[in-house]
């Protein structure tokens, strides 16, 4: 349910795991400084293994997907959602 501002609640970072204390670490050093979709998606550990997993796959060289290709894709998935950022 979403607050009066219409954003999904937050998990609290002090009481994490120490596991994804570890991986909130992490996102940090290689992702972004800004922990708003990690802590969203930490209030269901599930789901933010299947994100991690999935940007873990995409973003290095498992994947067989061109970076490019990935980049145009994050880019217009951004101008469909009229993105600010």
């Amino acid at each position: 349910m979403a607050n009066e501002h219409g954003h999904l609640p937050k998990a609290d970072a002090a009481s994490l795991s120490p596991g994804l204390a570890e991986r909130r670490r992490v996102w940090f050093e290689k992702a972004y400084e800004d922990d708003n979709l990690f802590l969203t998606l930490a209030r269901e550990p599930e789901v933010l293994a299947m994100f991690l997993d999935w940007t873990a796959f995409i973003y290095t060289d498992r994947s067989t997907l061109d970076p490019a290709m990935v980049e145009l894709c994050r880019i217009r998935l951004a101008n469909r959602n009229e993105c600010v950022h």
